[in-house]
């Protein structure tokens, strides 16, 4: 599991700052300042108690120390994510979306694409290069 603290995130953010905006698709909250921390936080922040407590048991969390996250466990957070935003497009809400306890369309952004974003973003800066 690897820690990063908000600051370091923040550096790191801003050096691939292009890349994030325009290969991940991270929208920055703020258009009168550079990337920051609370920018790529803001992704895995407005998810639902039951994905959050899904992101934190696979080790993608915010604490004392930072933003912590596991890129091993990317591959079951990316299939989940993905279930959501699936299961929303077909119209069935019965699997995954009552596991989360989902059920606004603001929930397949919030709890699929956003979560998945925010792994891209932390792919794009800390996964070894392949």
């Amino acid at each position: 599991m690897t820690a990063v603290s908000s600051e370091k995130l923040t550096n790191d953010m801003r050096s691939h700052a292009q890349e994030l905006v325009n290969s991940v698709g991270l929208v920055p909250q703020a258009e009168d300042r550079p990337l920051e921390a609370g920018d790529l936080l803001f992704y895995i922040s407005e998810t639902s108690m039951p994905m959050a407590e899904f992101l934190r048991q696979h080790g993608l969390f915010v604490d004392a120390n930072g933003l912590n996250f596991d890129l091993t466990q990317f591959i079951a957070i990316r299939r989940l994510a993905n279930s959501v935003i699936d299961e929303r497009q077909a119209g069935d809400v019965n699997g995954v979306w009552k596991q989360l306890d989902l059920s606004t369309d603001e929930d397949a952004d919030y709890n699929g694409t956003y979560v998945l974003t925010a792994l891209s973003a932390l792919e794009l800066l800390y996964a070894p290069p392949v």
